[in-house]
């Protein structure tokens, strides 16, 4: 039985947890465990009790299903999550309690203790950044006219129409208060908006509304008042009876406002308009989400830290791009390993308190270094600090998957898309998790989508011939894999569709692939994980085993997501290859 007093004796609690005091945490444990909602619910109140002071605690390692059933469902050591699934139903029974208390006697408590799907690790809020008001006051929000441009008839009142929208959505967080000023009635025609005017407001959200042959184009921006600067902005493309775009729009507006106010500089910009311009071209290129833009980011992150070398926000960037061409073959993992960490490095010691500084210490510690516990727990913080930030629950999902936690991990990419449904990579990885965990009708279905919906995009493609190879459509995967040429990651292809081409009896085309990915001139890195692929296809067991022996000797950055490929699942069981899961830390 867990027992508070025993662990208390031999670690040291944590200060703070999220900028929220060890007692002020306890404070709020001790209310809820006496409320009406838990005082008859014995298991429950063991469970909220064993997450909190393990976190307090600093064991963010033994936040996990086997550990729980140990200490606090009494489960003997022969004690199978994957058969039994105690902890995973209790853990629900605990979110919808925890819903129950906040929504009744806890819904004035200033700090809050969740528990998000997916994670057994509490996360610890002020109510500001949930909804309600804060014990250190509400941001200010004016809304100004959109500027109208090219408009009709009808555009004030559709500009009305935008603008109650962006209103609903920020009221809605409860930690905001919203002013909008009304549209002057000359706005039927061109309107010039009210840029940059005098505004009492914390922030001012400003506009303009054009009118183009082929739709609408809305460019929103957020200024702050107390330094006259431009902290974030954007724009959509949309029709006039699709106002969804608007609202998600809005939203990614929140997630730049709502800040708690123990984060202090959390979102440190740039002092200098150079060094902030480098560092936004670099976040547009690494939005896009293909290899070649992701390529592109890395040099303008580059650029944005030699100008300023004491932004954070840049080197955390920069770290996460470091990594990304480092899996994708741009840079040898010898070459950027000690890069990346040292960019994460100096992002965290710059502002510990910046999210983003610790997705990017948390990925590498756990894909480079393979330190899976230390990795999880700095993924974990970044959701602490920011639990409206989509790309902090992606790299987490990532992590759970490589650990084989493919429903935690895909709970995590649904967050992160309820956050942000547009983006493509998210969109991307659900379907790609779709595909690892055998789902591939799901997973199909998901890739089609996204060619919908965004058909120069390469990587769905790429996605549906893992998909249809899952399924054994191998002449289907080919003409996928084919499709994804315009990822220009060529190399990245030839493993997979060489392995398609021997499945499917074209040995002769294999075994070009093969002679091909072993011409490594004008390639940085070609991961031998893609070579093992090949040989794998063509009954070639030693030599995919060889192949895959060699990934971790290089320290082959892909390795760790590369191993969940259904296209090794006829090795899985030899002893060599549980070998190089164990050498990993994945056993």
């Amino acid at each position: 039985m867990y027992d508070t007093a025993a662990r208390a004796l031999v670690a040291e609690p944590a200060s703070t947890l999220n900028g929220i005091s060890a007692p002020e945490i306890r404070a709020e444990l001790d209310q809820i465990l006496r409320s009406r909602a838990f005082i008859q619910s014995r298991r429950i109140r063991r469970f909220l009790q064993f997450i909190v002071e393990e976190s307090l605690l600093g064991q963010p390692h033994r936040l996990k299903e086997y550990p729980i059933g140990l200490e606090v469902f009494d489960r003997r050591e022969a004690f199978d999550p994957r058969v039994d699934s105690i902890v995973r139903v209790e853990a629900r029974r605990l979110r919808n309690k925890l819903d129950e208390y906040y929504r009744t006697e806890g819904r004035e408590d200033h700090v809050r203790i969740l528990l998000r799907k997916g994670s057994y690790m509490p996360a610890f809020e002020y109510r500001s950044a949930l909804g309600g008001t804060s014990p250190l006051g509400r941001r200010t929000v004016e809304i100004a006219p959109l500027a109208l441009l090219n408009a009709g008839a009808d555009a004030r009142q559709l500009a009305e129409e935008i603008q109650r929208r962006l209103a609903h959505v920020l009221i809605k967080e409860g930690c905001l208060q919203v002013v909008a000023q009304p549209i002057p009635e000359h706005s039927n025609g061109e309107s010039n908006g009210h840029s940059r005017h005098p505004s009492a407001s914390d922030f001012v959200v400003e506009g303009s509304l054009e009118f183009r042959p082929g739709g609408l184009h809305l460019l929103v921006q957020l200024f702050h008042s107390a330094d006259g600067s431009y902290t974030w902005s954007e724009a959509i493309d949309f029709e006039p009876q699709d106002l969804l775009g608007v609202e998600q729009l809005a939203q990614s507006l929140i997630r730049e406002l709502i800040v708690s106010p123990h984060q202090g500089t959390a979102r440190r910009h740039a002092e200098d308009k150079e060094s902030r311009d480098l560092y936004l071209q670099g976040r547009y290129q690494w939005k896009l989400g293909t290899p070649d833009s992701i390529r592109n980011s890395v040099a303008a992150f580059n650029s944005a830290v030699e100008s300023d070398v004491n932004y954070a926000a840049a080197w955390a960037s920069l770290a996460q791009a470091l990594l990304a061409s480092s899996m994708l073959g741009f840079l040898a993992p010898a070459e950027a390993g000690a890069r990346m960490k040292e960019a994460a490095l100096k992002a965290t010691s710059l502002n510990p308190l910046l999210p983003e500084a610790h997705v990017a210490l948390g990925s590498i510690l756990s894909i480079v270094e393979w330190n899976w516990d230390a990795g999880e727990q700095e993924l974990g913080k970044s959701v602490q600090l920011d639990p409206h930030d989509p790309t902090c629950h992606i790299a987490f999902g990532i992590l759970l998957a490589c650990r084989g936690r493919i429903d935690s991990a895909v709970d995590e990419i649904e967050r992160a898309l309820e956050l942000d449904p547009a983006s493509l990579f998210a969109n991307f990885v659900l379907g790609w998790l779709y595909g690892v965990s055998r789902r591939y009708d799901d997973a199909i279905s998901q890739h089609t989508l996204l060619c919908q919906l965004a058909p120069d995009y390469g990587l769905p493609y790429f996605g549906l011939g893992l998909a249809y190879a899952g399924k054994g459509l191998y002449d289907d995967a080919i003409a996928h894999f084919t499709n994804a040429n315009q990822l220009n990651c060529r190399w990245l292809i030839r493993g997979h569709l060489g392995y398609c081409y021997a499945m499917a009896g074209r040995r002769v085309e294999a075994q070009q692939e093969m002679a091909r990915l072993s011409e490594t001139s004008g390639v940085p890195y070609i991961s031998p994980a893609n070579l093992s692929a090949v040989s794998t296809g063509l009954g070639n067991r030693e030599e995919a085993l060889h192949y895959l022996e060699q990934a971790v000797e290089d320290h082959d950055t892909s390795l760790p997501v590369s191993l969940l490929n259904p296209a090794f699942d006829t090795l899985r069981e030899e002893p060599r290859f549980q070998a190089i899961r164990q050498r990993l830390g994945l056993v």
